[in-house]
């Protein structure tokens, strides 16, 4: 089996030394890892410069590019071909709800799913840059990569979004559920500062993130609230934009009409 591994948090990550180290047991791992962090990219690529590639030992590299770019040149480029599985992390960090539209993490996981491999984004919460043990997480991220490799037939652009929970102990881990991705909202989503000059900066992204709770039915089976009460969470995303049905074409074939008669 071959195996590709990115992240968007850079090789020095701790994340992805581990899942890597795991996942050698299955099969030929190949590690395409940003250069730096590249947290909040999306699934954006790199068109307007040149994407170096550093070559760190055998089958590892550094990208100076984005998640997608990583698997994009992996793919397209070094390796050759598609690998059979691509995992994308451990991100220090959890990607749950509304956070996939942001992560270069479920990003670098969409690039592998729309090439033609089985792909799998792992997360992790963490606090103070911590997670829980990262071993356990790896170890029991390959056997959730195997049992679903095994037992779903039909994974055509779908990724496995993974997340575990924050804990101390292995003990404080409840199971694993499939679960809803939910809507989350963002306070003080632009926070504004000033340099010693008087110049004014700008960063994105406040401390507080609350769910849009009226969103939500059933709180068992959303992803956040199942990692608040110490569950890891799986939930297969597919990737398709569906258009909405609307009947609006009668008044839009008036605008043509309606200019050309002025």
């Amino acid at each position: 089996m071959k195996i590709l591994v990115v992240n968007d948090d850079g090789l020095e990550s701790p994340g992805i030394q581990s899942i890597s180290a795991e996942l050698k047991k299955l099969g030929e791992v190949w590690i395409f890892s940003t250069a730096e962090d590249r947290s909040g990219s999306s699934h954006s690529i790199t068109l307007t410069h040149a994407i170096r590639v550093v070559k760190v030992e055998e089958r590892v590299f550094k990208i100076y590019g984005t998640p997608a770019d990583c698997v994009n040149i992996a793919i397209n480029g070094i390796i050759g071909d598609t690998p059979d599985i691509v995992v994308s992390g451990i991100n220090i960090g959890e990607n749950a709800g509304d956070d996939i539209l942001y992560s270069g993490t479920f990003g670098g996981a969409i690039e592998g799913s729309l090439l033609g491999a089985r792909a799998f984004a792992i997360s992790a919460r963490s606090k103070e840059n911590k997670t829980g043990n990262l071993k356990f997480i790896s170890k029991v991220s390959t056997e959730i990569i195997k049992s679903i490799i095994k037992s779903v037939e039909n994974q055509d652009r779908i990724v496995f979004n993974i997340n575990f929970p924050y804990f101390h102990s292995i003990s404080e881990i409840k199971g694993i559920k499939t679960a809803e991705l939910c809507r989350r909202i963002y306070g003080e989503k632009a926070l504004k500062f000033q340099d010693p000059r008087g110049r004014e900066f700008w960063f994105i992204g406040g401390k507080e993130v609350k769910v849009d709770q009226n969103s939500v039915i059933d709180t068992s089976k959303i992803d956040v609230f199942l990692l608040d009460r110490g569950y890891i969470t799986i939930t297969p995303v597919k990737i398709e934009f569906k258009t909405e049905k609307m009947n609006i074409t009668d008044e839009l074939e008036k605008i043509i009409s309606r200019i050309g008669s002025e």
